[in-house]
């Protein structure tokens, strides 16, 4: 089903670029199949940078995580690395 958001403003070119940034991240995390504690940290970092979280930025990772790896949902390592 595709939402309509008639009230949605058009996206600056800031936006966009961290659009771009955010889907390079989600991808590259997902290079082996999950997410560690680290990639989930930089992805929100990313998402947060300019202080808020939009619908275009949740939508991105979904259909970022979507098409990387199909039906199948990450795994995630919550584990956190010491050192």
């Amino acid at each position: 089903m595709e939402m309509q958001r008639p009230n949605a403003k058009p996206l600056s070119p800031q936006d966009l670029e961290r659009l771009k940034t955010l889907k390079s991240a989600v991808e590259k995390a997902l290079e082996d199949g999950k997410f560690s504690m680290a990639e989930v940290e930089n992805i929100k970092s990313i998402i947060w940078s300019d202080g808020k979280v939009s619908y275009e930025e949740l939508r991105t990772v979904h259909e970022t995580i979507e098409s990387v790896m199909g039906d199948v949902p990450p795994e995630i390592d919550w584990v956190r690395n010491a050192g």
